[in-house]
């Protein structure tokens, strides 16, 4: 982060919101990985998972020395550095190929992130991949607030106030293709209730009056987060 009010905003979240696993982005981690390296590991715990589903020897980046002598504890090693600035060649990591490399809900914290994805590229095995959690602004509540004509920043969510870039599904699709990878599979966290049903299933009506494509709305206004996995081309 290089604007300051930025990391003050990020540095002093309450400490839960660092030690959050996501279960689908862990779910998609090849099972034959045999080292890994998850860029933005908070306080290590989805890394840990990691290790612990694969028997993978596990790295972590992270910017907060917090949170990173915490991960430090249960990760292999963990280097306190920005990815957007820091040079390949100065990384200090005792590992330089990894079988996966993990952005969980990191991507859009980021102030360049198709510039940081062809960074990474090198650090790749050959048959190594990406693998990124990335939260959905297209989702129908972020909808619902617009309707209402508000945009209000919050502590955590789709919203968060430390956020720099906002992705629909295919602004995702286009980071990563951009950036010289082929994304192959993207999952769907879904959130929704009743009430969002309705209203989906009205603005569905609205989107054909006026021939707006419907064909894939409700997926993508019920997608909370996709998840991707990703090879370079």
């Amino acid at each position: 982060m290089s604007d300051h009010s930025s990391y003050e905003d990020y540095a002093s979240k309450n400490v839960t919101y660092y030690q959050g696993i996501n279960n689908t982005l862990l779910r998609m981690i090849p099972t034959n990985v045999k080292q890994v390296l998850d860029i933005g590991c908070a306080e290590g715990n989805l890394g840990a998972a990691v290790k612990a589903e694969t028997g993978a020897y596990v790295a972590g980046i992270e910017l907060f020395s917090s949170a990173g002598e915490i991960a430090l504890t249960k990760l292999d090693e963990v280097v306190i550095e920005n990815i957007e600035t820091v040079n390949l060649a100065d990384l200090a990591l005792s590992r330089k190929s990894f079988d996966s490399i993990i952005f969980g809900d990191v991507l859009e914290h980021l102030i360049n992130p198709s510039q940081v994805l062809t960074k990474v590229k090198p650090l790749l095995s050959n048959t190594g991949c990406v693998l990124a959690s990335i939260p959905n602004i297209g989702h129908i509540s972020i909808i619902e607030s617009l309707l209402s004509g508000a945009w209000t920043y919050t502590d955590a969510g789709l919203l968060d106030k430390t956020h720099y870039r906002f992705f629909t599904r295919n602004e995702i699709v286009k980071l990563f293709e951009s950036s010289g990878y082929i994304i192959e599979s993207l999952m769907i966290i879904p959130f929704s209730n009743p009430r969002y049903d309705l209203m989906i299933e009205a603005l569905e009506a609205v989107n054909r009056n006026f021939q707006i494509s419907t064909e894939h709305f409700k997926t993508e206004a019920t997608a909370y987060q996709y998840v991707i996995r990703a090879k370079p081309v």
